[in-house]
């Protein structure tokens, strides 16, 4: 009787006693522009680092890239529920993780690369099981904000242009009768002088794709600093850049 007992439970002692076999599981990577599309290549890629969130050990790295999706499925039509919303070509990253047992990873993504004064950072975490592959939309992160490309003109007299190139963080344009409208945003440039606030210049837009402008006389040499931001109250997307320029008024 005992070693019928034995003979039954002895294949599971076995397996308990072996060291856990790690398995390579994927997830798909993807960062989604608030009220846009996906950031992918044309906007410089975006970074990605996979680590676990309880250590702090990276199992991961990589860049998004990719295009920025179908407009007519992100933006035009309505999303239904259980929708998949990426194509092959869609921007994304699969990370690979060899893990033995279901681990909390944390997954942080940084870009757009080629802008690098409009970088955003997101986080998130979730649980991923060996074996269970997260592909398809995988796990998505919104990543709210513009890109704003800023520089000034110094002209005789004092006066002072101000310009900002913008656009969605995925690069989706701003044009007067597209899907992204510039009457939807406020464009100002707020003007420094020694960390103080000396004044505030609206920017109007002047197209024909992103494109904002406006100009003001200054009656004081110095050095200035020019902090140019676009803002969508609705969605919360921000963005800002910063310029720096001088005004010598003496004859």
């Amino acid at each position: 009787m005992k070693k019928s007992i034995i003979a039954l439970f002895l294949p599971l002692m076995l397996a308990l006693s072996l060291p856990a076999h790690a398995e390579t599981t994927q997830i798909m990577i993807r960062a989604k522009a608030v009220d846009a599309k996906f950031i992918g290549t044309s906007v410089g890629g975006v970074r990605v680092v996979v680590e676990d969130a309880e250590t702090g050990e990276m199992l991961d790295e990589g860049w998004i890239n990719g295009d920025t999706g179908n407009t007519d499925t992100l933006i035009k039509n309505p999303i239904k529920r259980g929708q998949t919303l990426t194509d092959d070509n869609t921007a994304g990253f699969v990370a690979e993780v060899d893990i033995e047992a279901p681990r909390l990873l944390r997954f942080k993504l940084i870009g757009p690369y080629g802008y690098r004064q409009s970088l955003q950072e997101a986080t998130v975490t979730s649980w991923v099981v060996p074996g269970k592959d997260l592909l398809g939309d995988g796990i998505t992160l919104s990543m709210p904000g513009f890109i704003v490309d800023a520089w000034t003109q110094v002209l005789e007299g004092g006066k002072v242009e101000f310009y900002t190139k913008a656009s969605l963080l995925c690069g989706c344009p701003i044009t007067k009768d597209g899907l992204w409208k510039p009457d939807n945003y406020e464009a100002k440039a707020i003007l420094m002088q020694d960390e103080e606030k000396v004044g505030e210049i609206p920017l109007a837009f002047t197209g024909p794709m992103g494109m904002f402008s406006g100009k003001t006389k200054i009656d004081k040499s110095g050095h200035y600093k020019a902090i140019i931001y676009l803002v969508d109250q609705t969605t919360g997307n921000v963005g800002v850049d910063r310029t720096m320029f001088e005004v010598n008024l003496e004859p």
